[in-house]
């Protein structure tokens, strides 16, 4: 909301377009409301109780059915951000403005899903990372923790790439926009970067409800075997627990993510207080330029990167070693 107030200040707006600028961010989280409920209603199984077989095959995956809401979910969002683009930061003097400005909170809603992807991909069962810390722990507790570290470190490589290109991209779309101050200096890459961190939260609720699901289900299997029920209903509630780790777990690298994106803004924002108090300038390392910044991302991950296949080298060669001596 201060952003919005400094830009419009820069640009030279009226109060009334002003104002559209500052309310944007209240107005995304009454979206984000509206559409996760309604994506909520569509977190429901097909009719019909499964038999309790054996074989689970007419069983819905419940990651899938969790996965629908959301996917609802953000399609109303990208429709509501829209709207909101278009009657709130619509400039006349820039008419195209306000599509740049869309595209930002659509590079939010896509970093939100992919955020959401790779979680899935380094906690669910039915990806290789988990398969191959389970396929250690034959091996014994050493192989178990190295390969357990090293999926850990590694996975933080691929958000830190989707986050880097979301800042680079909202920021030089937002200055694509026009919107310049009275030196003719382009003004709204630093909100436009806001508008993507507010794209991100357009389906935060439904996001951050999913973690809820974890402890319900894991509380249900306590119930299911401490009251000694048939086998065939623990099988069912291990599965619901086991999707309960990966929405838990997903909740966690959205706001992490979210979080990463806000930190431009914030640097940004402690920067200018230093040079405010102290009258100099930090401009040898300047870290509110979005390269500059990406590349510190980049750099510090590249550490754990490096440190996860080294690791993993170690595990593979110590498993080997451990099959040859059982041999």
């Amino acid at each position: 909301m201060i952003l919005g107030g400094v830009l419009g200040e820069q640009a030279g707006m009226d109060f009334e377009l002003k104002s559209g600028f500052i309310l944007f961010p209240l107005l995304v989280h009454s979206l984000d409301l509206m559409v996760s409920t309604i994506g909520v209603f569509f977190v429901k199984t097909k009719p019909g109780l499964p038999s309790l077989k054996p074989s689970y095959g007419e069983l819905e995956d419940p990651l899938d059915i969790l996965k629908r809401g959301y996917y609802v979910s953000l399609g109303l969002a990208v429709l509501g951000l829209f709207y909101i683009c278009k009657t709130f930061l619509n400039i006349p003097n820039y008419p195209s403005a306000y599509l740049c400005f869309f595209g930002c909170s659509v590079i939010g809603v896509i970093v939100s899903f992919l955020i959401v992807l790779i979680t899935q991909y380094y906690t669910d069962y039915q990806y290789g990372p988990v398969q191959s810390i389970a396929k250690s722990s034959c091996m014994g507790h050493a192989t178990n923790i190295i390969t357990g570290l090293s999926v850990g470190l590694e996975s933080t490589g691929l958000p830190v790439i989707v986050i880097s290109i979301a800042i680079i991209s909202a920021y030089y779309l937002g200055e694509a926009s026009g919107l310049a101050d009275q030196q003719g200096k382009l003004v709204a890459g630093l909100y436009a970067t806001a508008i993507a961190t507010m794209g991100m939260f357009a389906s935060g609720v439904y996001v951050l409800s999913m973690s809820g699901f974890g402890p319900i289900a894991d509380n249900a299997g306590g119930i299911v075997e401490m009251s000694g029920q048939d086998e065939a209903v623990r099988d069912i509630t291990d599965r619901l627990d086991a999707v309960g780790n990966v929405t838990k777990a997903a909740t966690k690298g959205y706001s992490v993510g979210s979080a990463s994106l806000a930190c431009f803004l914030l640097f940004s924002a402690y920067l200018d207080e230093v040079q405010m108090m102290t009258g100099q300038k930090f401009d040898v390392i300047d870290i509110t330029v979005p390269e500059i910044f990406i590349g510190g991302l980049l750099g510090s991950m590249t550490v754990f990167v490096f440190s996860a296949w080294a690791i993993r080298a170690v595990g593979n060669a110590a498993e080997d070693v451990i099959k040859e001596v059982r041999r």
